[in-house]
Formats: C-alpha cells, sequence, structure tokens
C-alpha cells in the first residue's frame, strides 16, 4: 500500500509526464525533490542552479490578477508615462488657482444672477493657460527625444493634452460641488454650465495656436485677452462694437454652448494637423 510520500511523488510524476517530460526525467526531478524534503543538509549552489534551470521553463506563467492587468494596460501606462513629461508646475498652478477662485467665490458670494462667479472666472483660464504649456522648444526637444518610441509623437501630444485638460476638468467638477455645498445659493449644474464650455474653447484655442505658431506665450496671451475682454464686456452695456465682437459674448451664451464645444474639437484637430507638418519638416517620427 503506498504512503502518503509515494502518492505524492507518484503525481509528481505523472505532472512531468503530461507536461512532455520523458519517464526518466520525471524520475530524476521527483528523486531531486524528495532529496531536498529530506536531506539534513542543503544542497550545493550547483545542484540548485540545474534543479531551477530544469523546473522554470516548465512551470506554466502565471496568470496576471485583475489590478495587475489593469496596471499594464497600455493606454494607462502611457498615460503614466506622460505624467512625468508635463512640467510638474502645471498641476500645482492649478490646484492653487482654482482653490483660490473657490475661496474668493465663496467670500464674495451669488449676490448677482446675473454676474459672472469669479470661479467661473477663474476655471477656464486656467485650464487655457496650462495646456498652452504643454508644446514650446523645450517639449519639441523631447518629442524629438521620443520619435524611437513605439507611440507616434502626435499621440503623445494627445495624451498630455487629455491628462492636463481631464486634471483641470475634474478639478473644477470638485470645486463647484464644494461651492454648491457650501453655498445655497450656487446650484451645482448651472455653475458647471457656465465655465465648462468657455474652459473647453479656450484650452483648444489656446493649444491650437500654441501648436500652430510653435510659442506657448501665444496661446496664453490670446487666452487671456479674449476671456478678459469677455468679462470686462459682458455686463457693460455701452461697449463699443469692435471691443464687443472681439470678446465673444456667446462664450457665456446657453445657446452657443454645443457652437463652442464643437468648436474646440475642431480646433484640437487643426492643431494636430498642422503638427503632423512641422513634425515632417523637423524630422519627428509620428
Amino acid at each position: 500500500m503506498m504512503n502518503d510520500n509515494d502518492q505524492v511523488e507518484d503525481r509528481q510524476r505523472q505532472l512531468l509526464v503530461e507536461d512532455g517530460a520523458q519517464a526518466d526525467e520525471a524520475q530524476a526531478v521527483v528523486s531531486v525533490m524528495e532529496a531536498l524534503r529530506t536531506a539534513d543538509v542543503a544542497l550545493d549552489a550547483a545542484a540548485r542552479a540545474a534543479l531551477l534551470t530544469r523546473l522554470l521553463p516548465e512551470m506554466p506563467p502565471r496568470r496576471l490578477t485583475h489590478r495587475e492587468r489593469l496596471v499594464q494596460w497600455w493606454p494607462l501606462l502611457l498615460m503614466r508615462s506622460q505624467m512625468r513629461v508635463v512640467r510638474h508646475e502645471i498641476w500645482s498652478a492649478s490646484v492653487l488657482m482654482l482653490a483660490l477662485g473657490v475661496m474668493v467665490t465663496l467670500a464674495v458670494g451669488a449676490t448677482d444672477g446675473k454676474a459672472l462667479l469669479p470661479f467661473t472666472v477663474l476655471a477656464p483660464v486656467v485650464a487655457a493657460v496650462g495646456v498652452a504649456l504643454l508644446y514650446d522648444s523645450d517639449m519639441e526637444a523631447v518629442l524629438e527625444l521620443e520619435a524611437a518610441t513605439p507611440a507616434s509623437a502626435r499621440l503623445l501630444l494627445l495624451t498630455r493634452l487629455a491628462l492636463v485638460f481631464g486634471f483641470d476638468l475634474v478639478l473644477a467638477l470638485a470645486a463647484s460641488v464644494l461651492l454648491a455645498v457650501l453655498d445655497a445659493q450656487i446650484l451645482l449644474w448651472p455653475l458647471v454650465e457656465s465655465w465648462l464650455a468657455p474652459m473647453a474653447f479656450l484650452s483648444a484655442l489656446a493649444f491650437a495656436l500654441t501648436i500652430i505658431l510653435g510659442e506657448s506665450l501665444v496661446g496664453i496671451f490670446a487666452g487671456l485677452v479674449i476671456w478678459g475682454l469677455h468679462v470686462v464686456t459682458y455686463n457693460l452695456r455701452d461697449a463699443p462694437p469692435l471691443l464687443y465682437l472681439l470678446s465673444l459674448p456667446g462664450l457665456s451664451s446657453a445657446e452657443f454652448r454645443p457652437a463652442l464645444l464643437l468648436a474646440g474639437v475642431l480646433l484640437v484637430g487643426l492643431a494636430l494637423w498642422s503638427f503632423d507638418l512641422r513634425s515632417n519638416r523637423g524630422g519627428i517620427n509620428t
């Protein structure tokens, strides 16, 4: 009658044979494993190395857990790699400026339903400035270094845009929820609507101008000027016609919000097309 050790050895030999080992090879491996279990002294380094060399190829690959598969998901790896490239100042400046907007808005309060809240004024500018800083001469040099990577330079740039704009969007949404909770006069969805379309349009405009002209200061200046004029003329009844047109009065109009979002998508597409042209001339792999 077989004892427990004999049953274990027989099962080990059976598994090894099923995995493709010859009978004598299976017996040799089982003998070594039995020696490891019963030996009073450890095998020398050469014997251990020989055993591992023989066993490791026979072992089935370990199944990844759900968390490990998520961590190794290619889009997530791409975003994590680009987070290290984006300037750290962009993240910290966005947090500080939006926190300032929340504090000023709470201090001022929603006393006039027709006036733009300080947070509504600040949120689009923060996103536009952060997006404009994604591309300049320094970032172009980084993209040239990344030309050897499997991902195209255009995809890397688009990933950075999604990261920065998404970060500002999440921050602005969280701040809006906080404002609605702390001030009963501020309604959440009207507040979100007041800054969402302007943020998307101004960010896309700053991004497009920066890519097309190759200078981040141009995108920043354009966003600040247009939004500044709009805020100034928002409640100004007797604004000069030219100044009124330059301020893009539709930025705060509910009926223009779908058009602003569509214009933002078109501007991003134009920016990427222009980036392709610049990359082909400069030798960046796209």
